[in-house]
């Protein structure tokens, strides 16, 4: 029986160009909506004043919170976990107090 070519029937079906579109046509719609409120949101936060009108790039971003001061650099650093807690040692408070110890 001779081998069936690309030829012989179609490379893609009714079906596969169907989803296909319809995968394609979707993907647009949601960036052209995503794309508008995140327009919106931004016009309104350079409207109140939160968001600066100029693009700058990571290096200038990192002067700039420096600039600022520790404060606004030390709100997003979590304090440091102390060594008894990282190590998963549990104390005599941790065994009885919160249920997680040995019964």
């Amino acid at each position: 029986m001779p081998r069936a070519t690309h030829t012989d029937r179609a490379c893609w079906t009714w079906r596969q160009l169907l989803g296909w579109g319809s995968l394609i046509v979707a993907a647009g719609a949601s960036y052209w909506y995503a794309r508008k409120s995140i327009n919106e949101r931004r016009a309104l936060q350079e409207a109140r004043g939160q968001r600066p009108p100029e693009k700058l790039d990571w290096r200038s971003r990192i002067e700039q919170q420096e600039k600022q001061g520790p404060s606004n650099v030390a709100a997003a650093v979590p304090p440091p976990v102390p060594p008894s807690v990282a190590s998963g040692a549990s104390t005599a408070v941790d065994a009885r107090g919160s249920g997680k110890g040995p019964s």
